[in-house]
């Protein structure tokens, strides 16, 4: 499905155009709304956009300015012009921008509709060509990428070169690369649906996936990228040669890498109809650095996306040593968090959570007694948190563990601690699982998986399409059995991730608000002062 941005200062205008016409008919799942130019701008660099509609006479910059910041940025993104005006000048410009199409306003339904779907037309057929097998099979059976490969996978060993030796390699590859040049890493994980398929087919879809990433990064980047040996696919991301000294810093700013990142991962889904998760790297210097980058985005994967499916993760260079010099138990507090984890039922996620405290309490913390005890009292917070929220008793649940819990911590090492953790756990677990045979336990669980996994465009509408049901009846089902309306859950859920993240992370507050689905930031700092009784900044500085 495409998304779609509508932008006019008319507000009525826009809101009639959203709200009256059947895009899910052509395809569209998403319409964005801007008054401005300025406001569009900012959705396009925090929501990836497949087409924008956008009307030509706007106070400030116009329309046609808005398509030329498109095009300079977004080179994928079709534009349609509105225009009340028959001026061969407007026309005349938007041809010069690629535009898809010039509409005179009044515009019919129908003449609009049909000028969106000619826009997915040619997105389809760019997109297939770009992704097609044959183009695949090409790059599979050329000799210079193998060779290119060859190389990377080396480097990323480890295996040591002199300066004079590894010059000579990337000029005998026809690697436009400078020694010492800056370069960001990224780390792909291809999901399920790709290793569904067969070998020869999971083959092109690799290659395809890649031409993808080359095609989103070509203007401004220069791509290397390489299989490795766990499966992952490493891209060292550079800046092309041929750019100024001002737009090379420009694009080596890890929020543009960011942003094409965040395209590659919608553009396969699209197309290729799987998820990809990503880790980002901190900048570094090639080759000198690249040993240390691998290591930190191997490493960022396994520790804060493990099993989950469909992220993607920036590093933050104010965050270097945040693991070696923490003085807490990072993992134990990071998100996904265990409480939220067993409330949604990922047992597969629990297991890998459990398995990173205890490595890291047995690896930093040793046998210490303190840290036994934190955990101790975290793991029973979010067990207990669970129990009742699912309306069940502890004693019912844990059976002959309960004793321990009602005698308190008793243990004096790690392995005892983890040994009661482990026997607790699957005894909740078996509740829980004999629990979803129900179908209207089986239908909360759903619920809460998907608006846990779903935060920015979670509502009632998308819950239920998910889990096929009437709107209506799902909110009276889920405020039946958990005696909570769904839509104050989605609300409390959003708060305190975005509490979270004002704790845990140095994210913008106009970029936490777009994480958990808010695009209007003012409207965000409301809501959060409504229920904490500061605002996001005042609650970030206590």
């Amino acid at each position: 499905m495409y998304q779609l941005l509508i932008v006019d200062d008319q507000p009525d205008l826009v809101e009639d155009l959203v709200t009256n016409l059947n895009w899910s008919s052509i395809n569209i799942s998403s319409v964005y709304q801007a008054h401005s130019a300025v406001e569009a701008l900012e959705i396009l660099r925090m929501t990836p956009i497949d087409i924008v509609i956008t009307d030509i006479r706007m106070p400030g910059l116009s329309g046609l300015d808005l398509i030329e910041a498109i095009r300079a940025s977004w080179d994928h993104i079709k534009c349609i012009l509105l225009s009340g005006y028959n001026d061969f000048e407007y026309a005349k410009r938007a041809l010069q921008h690629q535009a898809s199409d010039y509409l005179l306003k009044p515009v019919e339904d129908d003449e609009l509709l049909n000028a969106v779907q000619r826009a997915i037309h040619e997105l389809e057929s760019r997109w297939n060509e770009i992704s097609s097998h044959q183009k695949a099979l090409a790059s599979i059976h050329a000799n210079l990428p193998i060779l290119r490969s060859h190389l990377l996978n080396s480097l990323l060993r480890g295996d040591q070169l002199s300066k004079e030796q590894l010059e000579k390699k990337i000029k005998m590859v026809e690697l436009p690369i400078q020694y010492g040049a800056t370069c960001y890493m990224m780390l792909m994980r291809m999901e399920d649906y790709f290793y569904e398929q067969s070998d020869s087919d999971i083959s092109l879809l690799e290659y395809a996936v890649c031409n993808i990433a080359e095609e989103i990064f070509l203007e401004d980047y220069y791509l290397w990228y390489v299989k490795d040996s766990y499966g992952y696919y490493v891209f060292l991301i550079m800046a092309r040669s041929d750019l100024t000294a001002t737009r090379t810093t420009a694009v080596m700013n890890p929020v543009a890498i960011e942003q094409k990142a965040a395209h590659l991962q919608h553009y396969v889904k699209l197309y290729l109809k799987g998820t990809i998760s990503l880790v980002l790297s901190k900048i570094g210097l090639f080759p000198l650095q690249l040993t240390n980058q691998y290591d930190d985005v191997l490493s960022s994967f396994r520790q804060r996306i493990g099993s989950e499916r469909d992220f993607l993760l920036t590093l933050n260079i104010d965050k270097q040593n945040e693991y070696e010099d923490s003085h807490s138990l990072s993992h134990l507090y990071s998100p996904p968090l265990l409480n939220h984890l067993l409330e949604t039922g990922q047992w597969d996620a629990v297991d890998q959570k459990l398995s990173l405290i205890y490595e890291e309490l047995e690896q930093i913390r040793g046998d210490s007694y303190e840290y036994i005890l934190e955990t101790y009292y975290s793991i029973v917070s979010s067990l207990s948190y669970s129990i009742h929220k699912n309306k069940l008793r502890i004693v019912d649940c844990l059976a002959t563990e309960f004793n321990q819990l009602m005698n308190g911590p008793h243990f004096h090492t790690i392995a005892q601690l983890r040994s009661w953790t482990n026997n607790v756990y699957l005894a909740y677990k078996l509740i829980m699982l004999g629990r979803v045979q129900d179908s209207r336990t089986g239908i909360i669980q759903k619920v809460q998986e998907y608006a846990s996994q779903h935060l920015a465009e979670a509502s009632l509408q998308t819950i239920a399409d998910h889990v096929y049901l009437n709107p209506s009846y799902l909110s009276k089902v889920y405020k039946l059995e958990t005696g909570e309306g769904l839509s104050e859950y989605l609300s409390r859920l959003k708060m305190e991730t975005a509490a979270h993240l004002l704790r845990s992370s140095s994210s913008k507050i106009y970029e936490i608000a777009a994480t958990i689905g808010y695009l209007k930031t003012s409207y965000f700092i409301k809501l959060f002062k409504d229920r904490y009784g500061v605002t996001p900044q005042e609650f970030r500085e206590r």
